[in-house]
């Protein structure tokens, strides 16, 4: 079975995915995606680059990411992300087209996890595909994020969701033209919140898996 996770962030998602990994011993996907999909790259592009354009909807030309990563390789990632055109939206269609295929290939190769990158859109024609989209309350996500940076303020925190959760938005409606979030396009919607942590509800998943795999 191949489980897609989509979540707002700091929701917990990664949690969910990693506890459910442990309990099923699936495969689990994420930063493996973004090196798979630059070595399947057909323009140059470092995997730091590639990072900073990850599930960003955008225009941005195939000739401007080489320019950012030819930057980035004479100086530091710093200075190639300064380099960038403020009105530009950094990523285009053929960074999707490249993680549409290496999503493909890791479903092909067997049980695995597979963490946002419009997964669920892409791998809808496959009938061994269960989508999951995670979300909690902003206080638990804001605690979250500041576990992990904890020389953000709150204030800033919760800038940083807003700010990470329209990226998101935008990508995924502007690749699938469906909205991000909504329950009509995922199989199982868990609200951390609800079901006692990420972890718990990474437990109820795991049993819901099991049951369909019977």
């Amino acid at each position: 079975m191949v489980i897609t996770i989509g979540g707002r962030y700091g929701s917990g998602g990664k949690v969910v995915a990693q506890k459910l990994s442990e309990l099923l011993g699936y495969r689990l996907c994420n930063d493996e995606i973004i090196t798979e999909a630059v070595k399947n790259c057909e323009f140059d592009m470092s995997e730091e680059t590639f990072r900073y354009f990850d599930e960003s909807q955008g225009s941005a030309s195939i000739a401007e990411m080489e320019r950012l990563s030819g930057i980035q390789r004479a100086n530091n990632y710093s200075d190639a992300v300064k380099a960038l055109s403020f009105d530009v939206v950094p990523l285009d269609r053929a960074m999707a087209e490249v993680q549409e295929t290496v999503l493909r290939s890791l479903a092909d190769a067997g049980n695995c996890i597979l963490l946002g990158r419009c997964a669920d859109h892409f791998l809808a024609d496959r009938p061994d595909v269960l989508s999951v989209f995670v979300l909690d309350e902003e206080e638990n996500c804001i605690d979250r994020i500041r576990e992990f940076y904890p020389e953000l303020s709150e204030k800033e925190a919760r800038k940083l969701i807003r700010k990470t959760d329209k990226r998101r938005e935008d990508y995924y409606s502007f690749f699938t033209g469906k909205r991000w979030g909504d329950a009509d396009n995922y199989a199982i919607t868990l609200n951390c919140a609800l079901l006692g942590g990420a972890e718990k509800a990474a437990e109820y998943l795991a049993g819901a898996v099991r049951a369909i795999e019977k």
